[in-house]
């Protein structure tokens, strides 16, 4: 069985493709600066649980009996976790780098339709002239066609 996603955000958006990839991109600029933020944070705080570490090992012998051990999984747990969040900030600049190219190539295609749609419509007028002209014409030679024949 499978599960319906509602796409309605995503299809109101396909009105205007421009607007889309520019709210994408402010989207990814923020969790950029959400990422670093998390980043920041998560260092003081590593920073303060290394000084928590050595201020607790007194109090639990558990602690001061294998210290070297606990601060050895410490630094190891706060290397994972640097190593996460370089992958999650490299995936939002990557993100962020996507939608500029999108941006631009649908800047690209607007441009693109623009120029097709003024060459139709220049084509249009050009035809419509032409029309006009040939109407003209058409309605003269029959004017002039009717004055020459001579009727009884």
């Amino acid at each position: 069985m499978t599960t319906q996603h509602d796409h309605s955000p995503y299809l109101d958006q396909l009105d205007d493709p421009q607007a889309f990839w520019e709210q994408r991109i402010r989207a990814s600029r923020w969790m950029i600066a959400k990422t670093i933020g998390l980043g920041v944070l998560a260092a003081a705080l590593g920073i303060l649980g290394q000084g928590w570490l050595e201020d607790a090992s007194p109090i639990f012998p558990f602690i001061s009996q294998n210290y070297g051990l606990w601060q050895a999984g410490y630094l190891l747990l706060l290397l994972m976790i640097f190593l996460l969040w370089a992958a999650a900030l490299l995936q939002k600049f990557g993100l962020l780098q996507n939608s500029k190219q999108g941006m631009k190539t649908q800047q690209r295609i607007d441009e693109h339709n623009a120029r097709i749609e003024e060459r139709r419509r220049a084509n249009n007028e050009r035809r419509e002239a032409v029309r006009k002209e040939r109407d003209e014409h058409t309605i003269f030679t029959k004017a002039s066609s009717r004055g020459k024949r001579f009727e009884y």
